[in-house]
C-alpha cells in the first residue's frame, strides 16, 4: 500500500522517513509492541476520543501514541493554536466530504470535497480537479453527475 502511494506521488516522504523504514517499520513496531507488551511511542492514526477537543470523538487523528499489549493510547497534547484549529477542522470537513462522495458516488459531492480544501481556491478549480482525476484514473468512472 505504501509503495502504491509513493509511486502515485501521494504522501511523499522525506529522506529521514525513507531511512527509518517508513510505514513498514511503523507497522512492524506496532505489532511487536502489542505482541510482546513492549511499551513504545509511535505516531499513529487513531480514534480521537478526547485528545483534540476541536474534533468529535470518532474523528481519526494522527498523533503520538504509547503502544503496549492493550493497544495504542493517544498522548495528551496541548490545545491547538487558533490558526491550527481552523486548518484541522477544514481538512477534517474535506475528509468527511470525500467519504460522502465515495458512499454516494456523487460527482457533485466530490467537487464539494475539493472545493472545501484550503489549497483549492474555487469551485471551478475543484471541478477541473475532479475531471482531471476521473480522466487519469478510469477506476473513478463510478462517480456520477
Amino acid at each position: 500500500m505504501a509503495a502504491n502511494r509513493e509511486a502515485a506521488g501521494i504522501g511523499e516522504r522525506d529522506e529521514e522517513d525513507l531511512e527509518s523504514g517508513g510505514y513498514e517499520k511503523v507497522a512492524l513496531a506496532l505489532m511487536r509492541a502489542i505482541a510482546r507488551d513492549e511499551r513504545t511511542t509511535l505516531i499513529l492514526n487513531v480514534r480521537n476520543g478526547s485528545t483534540l477537543g476541536v474534533l468529535d470523538a470518532d474523528a481519526v487523528i494522527e498523533v503520538p501514541c504509547f503502544v503496549d499489549a492493550n493497544g495504542a493510547h493517544p498522548v495528551s497534547v496541548a490545545p491547538l493554536p487558533y490558526h491550527a484549529v481552523g486548518l484541522v477542522t477544514a481538512v477534517k470537513a474535506v475528509e468527511r466530504e470525500v467519504l460522502a462522495a465515495v458512499e454516494s458516488g456523487s460527482r457533485a459531492t466530490a467537487v464539494k470535497a475539493f472545493a472545501l480544501h484550503p489549497l483549492v481556491d474555487s469551485v471551478a478549480v475543484a471541478r477541473r480537479l475532479v475531471e482531471g482525476y476521473t480522466a487519469e484514473h478510469p477506476g473513478l468512472a463510478w462517480l456520477r453527475s
